[in-house]
């Protein structure tokens, strides 16, 4: 790793100066790193109203205490503003030709650094030197950041993506920088061990920032590390930049700006690149919606795309701005086909703007990728089926959203092919009217539950007289007169498979009517559950 420059002037690179001569009255190693902002005189036994911290003060001692408490009263006093060391002028003609005993223990009372000024010495040339040696540091600062620049931006114009450039970054400033998707996967990182954990460290930091958009961004600080979280693109998101580093020491926030630039064009001129692509795959997905085709046909088709034939699902997802959400979804399926439709099957006036289509092999949790990516969105979602046969798994997908608008939340195909799926979308004072208009003579009956409870049973179990008495813990004899009962009581057969069918239907509503009311029901039918 090169070495960055410090952002200041330490004491060790004062100690270090032949012209100064200063010496180490009370200094320790650990102090040789403290960073000087400036150097200030003054004789003041209480200086820090003049002060702003960070300071070198020089002073000769005309009006110091001499006594040790005294003198540790002053260091403290200098301490609680931010003074960081301080320099006593010694001289033949000054009140002290040494650094005093008591000045020392004082001194290290109170933690502060404490240097001697050599006669011949002005304090004048400590300041001159303290503000040189920082015009130098910051001279060699600007330069390291400069062939740093120069050695990213070469790193982004030759063949190697995103990785190349990180390489670099981490060659430079010894810090691990890590780009994830929108779905916070690691799309490259240098150096690449430690790239996944992170990531899923940051993950919360990355949603927060993503939803703020390009004008998020995010620093962390903890157990002496510092993490940021950069968003990266021009117009809007394409990918997120983490870079994890030591708390301590210069940051290198002067490349941090421009590995963000470099890597968001990069970012940009890969998806110009492979807009064409989508395009292509949009196309493709429209002819494969005309309807079921042969297998080989179809995996021609998807090999003509760059995509492997293997069963593919369907999705529909309604959006005010389909374009942004088809770019992120075709950014984060590489094997999908995505195209955004504003007219055709399955269009409705709650969609002005359009809906996004979709279909990606079968594997792919769609409910994670559009629950990140489309958070609140209706979203209809069909069955894997062949590749030949995608048109049916979109035409399910566009029978789903509907669902999806009532129920709030992504609908499957398979939840929608539920009969309780379908009466759940029923208005609840019709299915509860229904209900009651069947159900309602064994409301009216004292027997009415016990008799509910073995309809129940009886078509639960396809009409097998053991299996309904063995559910109920009752003789067959018991069963067959049960439901010998509820047919008078009802004027229903339970041999006929229309009667049986809306018997189930009703008790279905009902269940679902009390699934979502506290409330108890009416009549002698006094169970929670049939």
């Amino acid at each position: 790793m090169a070495s960055i420059p410090s952002s200041g002037v330490t004491l060790a690179t004062l100690l270090a100066d032949p012209a100064l001569r200063l010496g180490r009255a009370a200094v320790d190693d650990a102090d040789l790193d403290v960073v000087v902002a400036a150097a200030a005189v003054s004789e003041l036994t209480e200086p820090g109203s003049w002060l702003e911290g960070g300071e070198l003060v020089l002073t000769v001692g005309f009006l110091l205490p001499s006594d040790v408490e005294g003198l540790t009263a002053y260091a403290r006093h200098l301490r609680a503003h931010g003074v960081v060391a301080l320099g006593l002028g010694l001289g033949a003609d000054l009140p002290h030709r040494r650094v005093p005993a008591e000045l020392v223990t004082a001194a290290r009372r109170a933690g502060l650094p404490l240097l001697g000024v050599p006669d011949g010495v002005p304090f004048v040339a400590v300041t001159r030197a303290v503000f040189a040696h920082r015009d130098a540091a910051e001279r060699a600062r600007l330069q390291w950041a400069l062939r740093t620049q120069r050695a990213l931006t070469a790193a982004a114009v030759v063949p190697g993506g995103p990785a190349a450039v990180l390489a670099v970054h981490a060659q430079a400033t010894g810090r691990t920088a890590v780009v994830v998707d929108l779905l916070g996967r690691v799309l490259a990182a240098a150096p690449p061990d430690g790239a996944d954990a992170l990531a899923a460290g940051l993950a919360g930091t990355v949603a927060a920032v993503r939803a703020q958009g390009l004008l998020g961004a995010a620093v962390e600080t903890g157990g002496g590390r510092r993490r940021e979280v950069h968003p990266l693109g021009s117009h809007r998101i394409r990918a997120l930049l983490l870079v994890d580093g030591p708390a301590a020491g210069p940051h290198s926030n002067q490349v941090t700006g421009d590995l963000v630039s470099l890597l968001s064009l990069d970012l940009e001129r890969r998806a110009g690149l492979d807009a064409a692509v989508r395009r292509g795959r949009a196309r493709l997905l429209a002819s494969l919606e005309r309807g079921v085709v042969d297998d080989a046909v179809a995996g021609r088709r998807l090999a003509a795309a760059g995509l492997s034939e293997q069963p593919l699902r369907a999705a529909v997802v309604a959006a005010p701005r389909p374009d942004e959400l088809a770019a992120d979804l075709a950014a984060v399926l590489p094997d999908a086909l995505v195209r955004v439709v504003r007219d055709g099957p399955g269009t409705e006036p709650a969609d002005p703007a359009g809906r996004v289509e979709l279909a990606v092999p079968a594997p792919v949790d769609l409910d994670t990728v559009l629950t990140t990516l489309a958070a609140g969105r209706p979203a209809g979602i069909g069955i894997a089926v062949r590749p030949g046969a995608l048109a049916v798994s979109l035409r399910q997908a566009r029978s789903a959203l509907p669902v999806a608008r009532l129920t709030g939340r992504t609908a499957h195909a398979e939840d929608v092919a539920s009969s309780r799926m379908l009466l759940a979308l029923l208005d609840h004072d019709r299915l509860g009217g229904f209900a009651d208009a069947v159900l309602g003579p064994f409301d009216a009956d004292p027997r009415g539950a016990q008799l509910l409870r073995a309809v129940a049973a009886f078509v639960e179990r396809n009409g097998h007289w053991e299996a309904t008495a063995a559910a109920l813990g009752v003789h067959r004899h018991t069963v067959r007169n049960r439901i010998a009962a509820a047919e008078r009581l009802s004027g229903r057969r339970l041999s006929s498979a229309q009667d049986r069918h809306e018997l189930w239907l009703a008790l279905q509503a009902r269940d679902l009517g009390r699934a979502g009311d506290d409330t108890p029901p009416a009549g002698g039918a006094g169970v929670d559950r049939f």
